[in-house]
């Protein structure tokens, strides 16, 4: 019997995007680890578990049926034909009914504003040390959930927006293990709450690997190209390759982006950043290349303006 581990059904305007991941085996989503121990054997566990690979799952609306092939690594990924389906049910390969049991909410239905944000999570969210394999790996093991810092400039845009009613979307190329963790540290943070698309479930070893293919550019391809009539505020740091993304998705969907933060991740930048960042300004899309103690209220009123434009 299959688990679904992490689900998402998202409204976009005529379609419906469902993703997530599939286990072989029910598993605990959600755990609150009593000390820094019980936090590791609980990232540890979330690598052993099996994905359920090449199999077949049902959506069933009341009035559809669709079918979903799960990859090795027991992803899916399918847009829908269909404004909505919030009353759906799904199935395994034989039928057996799987709950949606998270406690990261699942559905989210569109939203009348014009405005909508994209944002990263590691080191743009969530202090989370990428650029360094051996820090990232101790955070993630021996840092507790509510231990977990977040980016105060990011989070207070992220809570301008939230009050403002724009729809939040967080991108990450954490994989699918870390979701408890993750959601976790969102609710500890008061993080506001969005769509979370990670990377496909991975073994351990990839904890020390930084490519993990193209799922960013793929979610971005897909949000922004199903919503023609929105306008996109897109959020990430300089330690990865968020420049060269959002710079290349610019050059795609420029009439849409309206705004670009990148969070400077240490204090000396270096040259190859500076390329990138020269590289996404000269796409003449405004952008900011922001520090934790830049001023937030003042860019909050900047954004105002511009948006009111």
């Amino acid at each position: 019997m299959a688990f679904l581990w992490h689900f998402t059904a998202l409204e976009l305007n005529d379609k419906v995007l469902v993703t997530g991941t599939t286990l072989k085996n029910e598993t605990r989503i959600d755990k609150y680890p009593k000390s820094i121990f019980g936090n590791a054997w609980n990232v540890l566990s979330s690598y052993r578990k099996k994905a359920y690979k090449n199999k077949t799952i049902t959506i069933e609306t009341d009035d559809q049926t669709y079918t979903v092939k799960t990859s090795k690594k027991g992803y899916f990924f399918k847009l829908l034909p269909e404004k909505t389906i919030e009353d759906f049910t799904v199935f395994d390969s034989d039928h057996q009914e799987l709950p949606v049991n998270q406690y990261h909410p699942h559905y989210f239905k569109k939203s009348s504003s014009p405005v909508e944000v994209i944002s990263d999570i590691d080191d743009t969210v969530i202090h989370s040390h990428t650029a360094s394999a051996l820090k990232r790996i101790y955070s993630i093991l021996f840092k507790r959930p509510k231990k977990r810092k977040k980016v105060l400039f990011t989070n207070a845009l992220l809570d301008f927006f939230n009050e403002s009613k724009y729809r939040i979307f967080y991108l990450s190329k954490s994989e699918s293990n870390l979701f408890g963790l993750i959601t976790a540290i969102f609710r500890y943070n008061e993080v506001p709450v969005g769509p979370l698309f990670l990377t496909p479930y991975q073994r351990f070893k990839t904890l020390f690997k930084p490519k993990k293919g193209k799922h960013k550019l793929d979610f971005l391809n897909c949000i922004i190209s199903n919503q023609p009539d929105k306008k996109f505020i897109l959020i990430g740091d300089d330690t990865q390759k968020d420049m060269d993304i959002y710079t290349e998705i610019v050059e795609r969907y420029k009439t849409q982006i309206l705004k670009i933060y990148i969070r400077q991740t240490s204090f000396f930048v270096n040259q190859a950043q500076t390329e990138k960042w020269e590289a996404l300004k000269e796409t003449g899309i405004a952008c900011m290349y922001f520090q934790d103690d830049d001023d937030s209220d003042l860019e909050q009123k900047k954004l105002t303006q511009l948006i009111n434009i």
